[in-house]
């Protein structure tokens, strides 16, 4: 059976949609959209539901979806998403902002015991027992018009996503797993790579350890300079330079444009385009006094006490179990990696950030008993 959904392509239908959602206390909420040779993704559809009425929102179509701040800031309002980060990435550029407060169904599924990463159609199976069609998912949501069978995809994405809601409220209600689920979620509008700092962008890239202050000086305001015109110019950052030519440039000392090409394996175009750029960036860095570049960063791929992070993962099977909840959710083996290399001179431990908050009495705690030699 086909799902019942409006479509909405005009300004005075949009304005109906917000009075309709500021009236409910809870909406299911998507986004469809597309991200080819651009570094911001471009909102194709827009879904709700709530719980009466389902909208087909066409953001191409309307003057603007502008109106649908007041939904997406409403704090008694709560939008329910599944798997949320692209979403988050989206309205944040479409909108400038996140949607608050928020709940996801695949972070609920995990503390659920259900799974981690769960996707949406086998989260509709496993509660609903439904059966939802995949073959839309690769759709073009940029094309117009839009096709039925497009339309009905999205329109169940958001139906079913308010009934595994409710499903999924009424177990995790009266147990301490809901304020986990609602601190997880929020946690996913705080960490949207299109808006942060283009400063910290080259601390994502591996072997850090391996380069002097200077060197890191430099390879950080590269990075920086990629980050910013990549959002400038709305182009993928590899487009504009490869992270590795990056590297090359920076290891290598190539301050030619012709090593930019060779060594450094830049296409024709981007030492064209950017040639100029990246020497004026590398004449500044060199006025930087060392003591005033980055510090050296230690070593996180060396190897590890597999025997420690055996027990440390025993604990957390251990635990999870208990809790009848997902172990990826109580913590990842980076994290774990990342505990026993806190060691300090005094034997110490020190939890990192990824296991404070709620995880802290939940998990940190046994953990850091563990490595002392004391149980949990």
């Amino acid at each position: 059976m086909a799902p019942e959904y409006r479509y909405i392509d005009t300004d005075e239908q949009l304005q109906e949609v917000v009075e309709a959602c500021l009236k409910v206390s809870v909406i299911a909420l998507d986004t469809e959209f597309a991200r080819f040779n651009t570094y911001y993704p471009i909102v194709g559809l827009i879904q709700i539901y709530t719980g009466t009425d389902c909208f087909l929102i066409d953001p191409l179509s309307v003057s603007s979806i502008e109106p649908l701040k007041a939904v997406m800031e409403e704090p008694s309002l709560l939008k329910v998403l599944h798997a949320c980060s692209e979403d988050m990435e989206v309205f944040q550029y479409a909108l400038g902002l996140v949607p608050s407060p928020v709940y996801d169904t695949q972070i609920a599924s995990a503390a659920l015991g259900v799974g981690f990463s769960v996707g949406y159609q086998a989260l509709v199976e496993h509660y609903l027992d439904i059966s939802l069609s995949k073959d839309q998912t690769r759709s073009d949501w940029l094309a117009r018009p839009l096709t039925t069978k497009q339309l009905d995809y999205a329109a169940l994405d958001v139906i079913h996503l308010l009934e595994v809601y409710k499903v999924q409220l009424k177990a995790l209600e009266g147990g301490p797993k809901l304020s986990w689920v609602e601190a997880e979620s929020l946690g996913l509008g705080q960490a949207i790579p299109t808006v942060a700092p283009p400063e910290d962008s080259y601390k994502k890239i591996k072997g850090l350890w391996q380069l002097s202050r200077v060197q890191l000086n430099l390879l950080r305001d590269l990075c920086s300079w990629r980050e910013i015109t990549a959002r400038e110019e709305d182009l993928p950052r590899n487009r504009v330079v490869d992270q590795k030519s990056l590297v090359l440039i920076v290891k290598a000392e190539i301050v030619s444009t012709q090593g930019f090409q060779g060594e450094a394996e830049m296409t024709s175009r981007q030492v064209r385009k950017y040639g100029d750029q990246i020497q004026a960036i590398q004449a500044e860095a060199k006025l930087v006094a060392e003591e005033d570049c980055p510090e050296i960063f230690v070593r996180t791929d060396a190897p590890i006490n597999n025997k420690k992070l055996k027990r440390l993962k025993q604990v957390v099977e251990e635990r999870a179990l208990s809790l009848s909840v997902a172990p990826e959710l109580l913590t990842k083996r980076r994290h774990l990696e990342k505990l026993i290399r806190s060691e300090d001179t005094q034997g110490q431990y020190h939890l990192p950030d990824e296991l404070g908050g709620w995880r802290e009495a939940v998990i940190g705690e046994a953990l850091l008993a563990e490595l002392s030699g004391s149980s949990s």
